[in-house]
């Protein structure tokens, strides 16, 4: 089974073992307080192991160290919104370096430490076919 994760502005993607489920919005009890949380429970040597979403950089943690046997498959993708960006700073163009903060309109370069707005989706104009 494979899962996209989006953490650090980044989607991943993760090889999880047969049976394991995704959930919505359980009670995990990670951090040690009780939250709503979604995440997933992956059978991992005879037991069921939940492992919660948040923080939102453990699963790919978790995989790239192939951990819980969860295994990370190819490259992080950069979220399409960071497509063409570059940091105004330092010129970094590589938008794997480029990362938004979660619920964020700010992208931090993590080459040279400079945080700058998001750059605004290019509108690509929808024909209108009555009026051709």
């Amino acid at each position: 089974m494979l899962i996209k994760h989006y953490a650090e502005g980044k989607f991943y993607t993760i090889r999880c073992p047969e049976g394991t489920m995704v959930v919505r919005n359980p009670v995990f009890r990670a951090s040690g307080a009780p939250a709503p949380c979604d995440g997933i429970v992956v059978p991992f040597e005879g037991r069921e192991v939940p492992i919660p979403a948040e923080p939102a950089g453990l699963l790919p943690l978790l995989a790239e160290s192939r951990r819980c046997g969860l295994a990370l498959v190819g490259e992080p993708e950069a979220d399409v919104r960071l497509h063409g960006a570059s940091c105004p700073a330092c010129g970094e163009g590589d938008v794997n370096w480029l990362r938004a903060g979660d619920d964020s309109e700010m992208v931090h370069c993590d080459r040279c430490g400079a945080d700058f707005a998001m750059p605004s989706p290019a509108l690509i104009p929808i024909p209108d076919p009555k009026r051709q």
